[in-house]
């Protein structure tokens, strides 16, 4: 039983990875066997960055309890931190994503993490944008909009399955080849 040609959308996207994988810097990302492995540990320094920024923002969103710090006071010091660090995962993604593009494309994972990635991008400028426009009503847990938790569920799960997606490209690829 032979192998049938990819037909569609798993043909175009092939062939746009094999038009990337032959380009100059392509090529020479694949050559320098430091870039990858590089790239890949910043890659997980700034996911962890981004999640524990998320994380505890969500901590507070749903507990009860004032702590010492407020939403506000965490996403005006973490969401910062957080655009910084996805600045840096946009990077070090396309470094890998330019050396490798075959083992990103053909990956359901890969494309379900870009979706998620817009969709929890959105979330967290519209929060951001929330909470500095009306900073007192978040502050205080009886007064905070009950979409403040459906937020903070809602951003973590997606962090979550982010980082799950991320890992599976790695080691699904191969079963798209």
């Amino acid at each position: 039983m032979q192998d049938t040609p990819p037909t569609g959308i798993s043909a175009l996207v092939r062939h746009w990875a094999q038009i990337i994988s032959s380009t100059g810097l392509s090529r020479w990302l694949q050559d320098h066997l430091w870039v990858i492995p590089t790239s890949q540990s910043i890659h997980i320094v700034c996911v962890s960055v981004v999640f524990a920024s998320s994380l505890l923002i969500s901590i507070r969103l749903l507990t009860a309890n004032e702590g010492k710090r407020t939403v506000s006071q965490l996403a005006t010091t973490l969401v910062p931190w957080m655009y910084r660090a996805l600045i840096v995962l946009l990077l070090t993604g396309a470094v890998q994503t330019y050396a490798e593009p075959m083992r990103q494309f053909v990956a359901p994972a890969f494309w379900s993490k870009m979706a998620m990635i817009l969709c929890v991008l959105t979330l967290t400028i519209w929060f951001s944008i929330t909470v500095q426009a009306n900073a007192g009503r978040w502050d205080r847990s009886e007064t905070r909009p009950p979409r403040a938790r459906i937020f903070a569920v809602v951003s973590l799960g997606l962090w979550v399955a982010i980082i799950f997606c991320g890992r599976f490209i790695g080691y699904t690829y191969q079963s798209y080849l």
